[in-house]
């Protein structure tokens, strides 16, 4: 091992040991507190963390019967839900890239890649890891082995909790957790929150062991902390709704529609959700005392009517929320069945970039102020009494390559497409003009005919306005959208234009014959002639059909289990990025 690897690991070590002797903890970095007590904040003052001398973490949280034998460790950010599976899978991977680099510092010859591998299984199966999501040891959250909080009662906390035993010296693999929590966390699409300030007191709490937060308020029980706490727990109501009837307008409508007497269950809302979607969300909204059933139908509580006149009052606020949300979307990476038939290339333009300049050259376009600069700086150092401009100070902007990409959905608006798989379709949708920052259009083909929902645009609201049309019922007539798309892509003069088809089942309403397959075929030929990148997507029952249409349209094929919003997002994602990039 390197001298200077060895003194920075002992130095470590020997600052942690002195520090957890006199009971004190520190901050590691800008966003992590380490000790072996209780920590603790209050939510006025969420940069200052309270570390607790007389509470021990290990005794507290895990009923160890001796003190400092438990690291406690909070990693802070924004009030967030966080994913516990995929933090553990980082702390897993950041812990054996701490044994693998101390491999390689110190020469261990006994460190084998199986002996790390041990190593490693052994230490995460010691670390106790707990966000909104669920708790539980890396190991077992890392392999799914524990039930986490289903999605819809999670409540946003504001840092990630870790409980571990560790040798002094092994303190060094702290720094690799920490930072391995913090990728976690912005890879999630959330900020992580500096540590302002670290303060040792004493704080005689009388709470049940075992809860496993780290969180224990100084004036818990404050009518400013229950203020804080009912606030997120109200906002968690809202982006629930949001996530469920698709925008804060639509969470707004359906509140109103509680407070009119007759049947919840009747109207718009129906034909955009399944029976069973709307009774579990108004069986969330009445374990959250939102609502309450009376002999006839659902009405809303006071407490509800609160919420109701919340949103209304905040309503751009919250929207901006929903949007930073979608925009933040973390893509899970899935595994699909893949058919490529397209080696079509997106077609680049040359545009002026004014952030990079370069030497003279003709037929350039001239950077008049890097030029006036540089002769102004030339003539001074030459003693001239005025700027003179010579072809050596002549300044030129660079260029840059750039593929402009128009995309249109064409979307299978059947009734088999009601419920979750409609709103998946109108997430990817909202997800991909938000990020992207190109056009998006949308085709509903549905009954016997299909329609342009959302013409070209990068306007958010008119995207939205065009998707809160949309009511699934009825037959599958796919040429009709197929060629509806061809017709509007032709008539916008889309550039670098991607057709995206997203379908769960097999067309039954023909356009030219009597045969539906046979026509949907013959529009798919017609998508290659026109030189449109296509991409279908599809459920495995409709695979063979779904092969045959993609190799007609000379187009890729991505075969998933369900039409999910986190399948969608991957899918269009890697397919924008292959055809905008391509050379």
């Amino acid at each position: 091992m390197e001298s200077s690897e060895r003194h920075k690991r002992l130095t470590l070590e020997n600052y942690l040991s002195a520090y957890f002797r006199e009971n004190q903890g520190v901050r590691l970095g800008e966003t992590t507190v380490l000790s072996q007590n209780v920590h603790g904040n209050d939510p006025k003052t969420p940069g200052k963390i309270m570390i607790y001398t007389d509470q021990d973490a290990g005794k507290f949280y895990l009923e160890n019967q001796e003190d400092d034998l438990t690291l406690h460790m909070d990693v802070f950010h924004e009030p967030a839900s966080l994913d516990p599976i995929y933090v553990a899978r980082r702390i897993w991977q950041g812990v054996e890239s701490y044994f693998t680099q101390l491999k390689e510092h110190e020469n261990r010859l006994a460190y084998s890649d199986d002996k790390i591998k041990d190593l490693t299984r052994e230490f995460v199966k010691s670390i106790t890891l707990r966000t909104s999501g669920g708790k539980g040891t890396v190991f077992a959250l890392a392999k799914r082995e524990v039930q986490l909080v289903p999605e819809k009662t999670r409540k946003p906390e504001t840092h990630v909790h870790l409980l571990f035993s560790v040798n002094p010296e092994h303190y060094d693999s702290v720094l690799f957790i920490a930072d391995a929590v913090e990728q976690a966390i912005m890879n999630q699409g959330f900020e992580i929150r500096r540590v302002e300030k670290i303060v040792h007191c004493e704080k005689e709490i009388q709470y049940k062991p075992g809860i496993g937060i780290g969180f224990g308020l100084p004036g818990f029980k404050s009518q400013e902390a229950q203020e804080y706490r009912a606030h997120q727990n109200r906002l968690q109501i809202i982006m629930n709704l949001a996530g469920a009837f698709g925008s804060i307008e639509d969470a707004s409508r359906f509140l109103e529609s509680l407070t009119t007497a007759g049947n919840v269950f009747l109207g718009s809302f129906a034909k955009k959700h399944t029976d069973g979607d709307l009774k579990q969300t108004l069986l969330d909204l009445s374990n959250a005392n939102i609502v309450k059933k009376t002999r006839f139908a659902f009405v809303l509580t006071d407490e509800g009517k609160a919420l109701k006149d919340f949103i209304s009052q905040h309503q751009k606020e919250l929207e901006a929320q929903v949007r930073k949300s979608i925009r933040r979307h973390q893509i899970v990476r899935h595994n699909y069945r893949t058919f490529k038939n397209t080696d079509l290339k997106s077609k680049k333009s040359r545009l002026t970039d004014h952030k990079k300049t370069s030497e003279w050259r003709d037929h350039s376009d001239i950077a008049i102020p890097e030029t006036v600069v540089r002769a102004a700086a030339r003539s001074f150092l030459e003693g001239q009494p005025r700027i003179s401009i010579k072809k050596n100070d002549f300044k030129v902007y660079g260029k840059k390559s750039f593929a402009p990409i128009d995309t249109c959905l064409a979307i299978d608006c059947s009734g088999s497409m009601v419920g979750e798989k409609i709103r998946a379709v109108s997430y990817l949708a909202e997800h991909f003009l938000l990020t992207s920052k190109e056009k998006v259009s949308v085709i509903a083909f549905q009954e016997m005919n299909a329609r342009i929902v959302v013409p070209f645009t990068k306007n958010y609201q008119k995207l939205q306005d065009g998707l809160r049309t949309i009511q699934p019922e009825g037959l599958t007539p796919l040429a009709k959208g197929i060629m509806e798309s061809i017709d509007h892509i032709k008539a916008k003069r889309a550039r670098n234009p991607l057709l995206i088809l997203i379908t769960d089942g097999i067309p039954n309403f023909p356009l030219w014959t009597t045969d539906a397959q046979k026509d949907a075929l013959k529009a798919a030929e017609m998508i290659a002639e026109n030189k449109i990148r296509f991409v279908c997507i599809g459920v495995i029952p409709n695979e063979e059909f779904m092969k045959n249409l993609a190799a007609k349209g000379r187009g890729n094929l991505y075969v998933v289990d369900e039409l999910d919003k986190n399948s969608l997002v991957d899918v269009v994602t890697r397919e924008w990025e292959q055809y905008k990039y391509s050379k």
